[in-house]
């Protein structure tokens, strides 16, 4: 059973994102991408829990270095809070070529919580993913598949803002996504948790 079978169109491949993208993976890191599938029970597993699988960048892209492939996915096309120096996760946290599992919607039943609460039914195999792989799996899919996640939520990242609290994104929509810091660590009934599934 093929990888394509299993999770259709929640697999994106190398190979579409580079045509979709514009991005160029070498030859050995295309053979590392079909090498490094996860099992058939972890595809499946994925799928079971809503999770989309797609290839990381050719190279490790931080928030900024992603939005500089198309600005037209963001809300703040240029410049703007993230952008400011005092913002060190938008160049430091990364989003690396290798495979990433993401949850599609917000950690059920994360909803109204504030962070240590919405963590707490996160254990591994899964962990809360950085902003950078976050906003690549966000954007990819809507690149590849032309689909908006999270019309409607924002979700925590583990990347933390120079108000040392976790980074929000979501709210996709034809206006871009949009990305926040500074609303604390406090219940949002539109404010849930990034899930992403950990690979051996």
């Amino acid at each position: 059973m093929t990888t394509q079978t299993i999770l259709g169109n929640d697999f994106i491949s190398p190979e579409e994102i580079a045509k979709a993208r514009g991005v160029t993976y070498s030859d050995k890191q295309l053979a590392t991408f079909g090498s490094t599938l996860p099992s058939q029970e972890t595809l499946e597993w994925c799928r079971n829990n809503g999770m989309m699988l797609v290839a990381g960048p050719p190279k490790a892209m931080s928030l900024l270095d992603i939005r500089a492939l198309d600005t037209t996915y963001f809300y703040c096309k240029e410049d703007g809070w993230y952008a400011d120096k005092t913002q060190k996760f938008a160049a430091n946290d990364k989003a690396g070529s290798v495979w990433i599992a993401l949850r599609k919607e917000p950690v059920p039943n994360s909803l109204n919580r504030n962070w240590s609460e919405q963590n707490e039914p996160v254990t591994d195999p899964m962990s809360v993913p950085n902003i950078a792989e976050t906003v690549w799996g966000l954007t990819t899919y809507k690149a590849v598949r032309g689909v908006y996640l999270l019309p409607n939520f924002y979700v925590r990242t583990s990347s933390v803002g120079s108000d040392d609290h976790p980074v929000i994104v979501g709210i996709f929509n034809a206006d871009g996504l949009n990305i926040y810091f500074n609303w604390g660590d406090y219940r949002y009934d539109v404010v849930g948790l990034a899930s992403s599934r950990k690979f051996d």
